[in-house]
């Protein structure tokens, strides 16, 4: 009997049984052939569906059409119904000359159903009575021993009742998804509580060169580690398929590390592993933990052929050892320069380890942004990001970050859209390429990568920036599951500042304001003067003093300034911020549009000028990524 399916993939769930395409819930509507083209990709992801394959699955042989003309109209309905674009694909790519590939993560709900009509409700029926209750579900066979004939509609309701449980038990992620938690120090002494982080860090990294799977960043991970955890808890939480969960401890002068690697929807132990090495050998115990997972625990996992090779292998124990204290030194500005020395250290002794350079990379953009590392430290972190994607550009770095914040809008999204191509299931390619979205004033397709990065890790803390877009476009109910990531932080009041102002709450961004100063945001300092109805000459000096040149050049911060300074009746101020921002690629438009911050000063002629400017901007942006996706399309 043929199962029936539902697959998922973003927002969007398709059902084989009822032939119905979803969207948070919401049916949507689509034709019968864009659908049975859906559900051909969907059955095989990654790979090319040829056009030939399509026609013989649409058109029986002897069937006349034109066939190009008609293909390319289905997909473009199917586009249309899935919110896809092909200049852009989110779900399917077009492979040139050969066909159309599904390159979004899917996941597959499969369901056995137990009966299909009324003729199988009399067979199964003739087959309890012979064999006895045990192949029948306890409800059914309590009310089957009352009469058959009198409750066969009950009977067919109560198989349509065990198909739904038994459909939501068997899920079955075509998928797999892993979380690796911080491990536990079960007896090895204070002096290597750092390992506690730093091997499942480690083996994230190592994870993440196995591109059959997707990994959750160990951002999203580490808040487990003061606490202990059910594994099929957090599962359920991050919506992974399997959580690694371990600890290590000194037994015979020799450290041992225990693995484990729970099945969430089975809660059982699937694989266990120990390692044993010295405890002077880390070297050694990266290597072994690194066959471990490519040989033992992903074929657990039922995922084969894992590069081995491609895994940054360390060669110095002294600077591995330095790397690895430094991941567990908290990223605040004074414990931050204690990393940032151990890092240097580290890469004067092994100067060709990626991950090292990566870490040291993140921490002097810490101490450049929220430290004093001034200008110093801000060429120290381009320098390392640049060591680092030399010896690794296959690995995520913060680099596309940094460029966008620099204005090199362009340079950001091919590396961003690049890195997304090859990395679908990574929740951080999402986010970069969201983020030149945001920059381009493409708010709403800026949100769609925001939410395919939430739907692949609901707990990774980097897209609490995702708010951003929501909050630009005035939908701040779709912003708070962002501003919850992070919601007791100095970006956290920020945000909530940001909504309180636009909608005209002034108390609540009045409370918000000091949190979101002291989180490194001048701009909410000048709200809070203004709305403490202050005197027009320390407005104006606030005002005055966001307009002395940062060091932090992050146009988007222009932005915002410029809206404050217009709520604060500075008008002039708050253009030539305007002016800044779109100069430096944040195009500005339409959000500049809809802020109600800028309704002070939207209708004088010089905001028509920056608003031509901004939508210049994204003109030139589109243009730009047409040609860059060509490029990639032709890779």
């Amino acid at each position: 009997m043929a199962a029936a399916r539902v697959f998922r993939f973003g927002l969007f769930a398709a059902d084989t049984a009822r032939g119905t395409l979803a969207r948070k819930g919401v049916r949507v509507k689509i034709q019968d052939q864009p659908f049975r083209v859906l559900l051909s990709l969907l059955e095989h992801p990654g790979e090319i569906v040829t056009r030939e394959e399509l026609r013989r699955q649409l058109w029986p042989e002897g069937t006349y059409v034109d066939f190009d003309g008609s293909l390319n109209v289905i997909l473009k309905k199917l586009r249309a119904a899935i919110d896809d674009e092909s200049d852009n694909p989110r779900f399917i790519e077009t492979v040139p000359r050969q066909g159309y590939r599904f390159v979004a993560p899917v996941s597959v709900d499969e369901f056995t159903p137990i009966l299909e009509d009324t003729n199988s409700v009399a067979s199964s029926s003739a087959q309890a009575a012979n064999n006895g209750a045990a192949s029948m579900p306890r409800r059914a066979v309590s009310w089957w021993r009352v009469t058959i004939a009198a409750f066969a509609g009950l009977a067919l309701l109560l198989v349509g009742w065990t198909y739904t449980r038994r459909g939501r038990s068997v899920a079955i992620a075509s998928q797999k998804v892993i979380a690796v938690l911080p491990f536990s120090n079960q007896g090895a002494g204070g002096d290597f509580d750092y390992l506690s982080y730093a091997i499942a860090n480690d083996l994230v990294t190592d994870l993440t060169h196995a591109r059959s799977i997707s990994v959750r960043p160990f951002a999203s991970t580490s808040r487990y580690g003061s606490q202990a955890v059910d594994p099929v808890t957090v599962g359920s939480e991050l919506r992974v398929t399997h959580v690694l969960a371990g600890s290590f401890l000194l037994e015979n002068k020799n450290l041992r590390v225990n693995l484990e690697l729970v099945d969430v929807a089975r809660n059982v132990s699937v694989w266990r592993e120990q390692v044993t090495v010295s405890p002077q050998e880390l070297i050694a115990l990266h290597d072994k933990l690194a066959a471990s997972a490519m040989h033992g625990l992903l074929p657990a996992m039922r995922v084969f052929g894992a590069p081995h090779e491609d895994i940054p292998a360390p060669k110095n124990e002294q600077a591995l050892e330095l790397f690895l204290h430094s991941l567990s030194t908290p990223y605040d500005p004074e414990p931050n320069l204690i990393g940032i020395k151990q890092l240097e250290e580290s890469i004067s002794l092994e100067g060709d380890y990626a991950p090292a350079w990566a870490e040291l990379s993140r921490r002097y953009s810490y101490d450049f942004h929220y430290g004093k590392g001034g200008k110093a430290a801000e060429e120290k972190m381009r320098a390392a990001y640049k060591r680092q994607a030399e010896l690794d550009a296959n690995w995520p770095s913060i680099s596309s970050a940094i460029r966008v914040e620099d204005g090199d809008l362009y340079g950001s999204y091919d590396q961003a859209a690049n890195f997304l191509r090859r990395h679908p299931d990574l929740a951080e390619g999402h986010f970069y390429v969201s983020v030149d979205l945001r920059y381009a004033g493409l708010l709403e397709e800026a949100d769609k990568e925001c939410e395919a990065a939430r739907q692949i890790d609901p707990g990774f803390g980097i897209l609490r920036a995702c708010a951003v877009p929501f909050i630009l476009q005035g939908d701040y109910a779709d912003a708070q599951p962002y501003i919850r990531l992070e919601e007791h932080s100095g970006f956290g009041a920020v945000l909530r500042m940001t909504i309180a102002l636009r909608s005209g709450n002034g108390p609540a961004a009045l409370a918000e304001s000091d949190a979101a100063s002291q989180g490194g945001f001048p701009f909410a300092g000048l709200a809070r003067v203004c709305l403490n109805r202050a005197p027009e000459a320390e407005i104006r000096q606030a005002a005055a003093g966001l307009e002395v040149e940062p060091l932090w050049r992050d146009p988007e911060m222009f932005y915002f300034n410029a809206g404050v300074m217009s709520f604060c009746g500075q008008g002039d101020a708050a253009l030539r911020q305007l002016h800044k921002a779109i100069s430096g690629n944040y195009c500005s438009y339409p959000s500049m549009d809809k802020d109600p911050l800028f309704d002070p000063i939207r209708q004088r002629p010089d905001f028509a000028e920056a608003r031509q400017a901004g939508v210049q901007c994204q003109k030139k942006f589109l243009t730009h990524r047409q040609q860059a996706d060509g490029a990639l399309a032709a890779q």
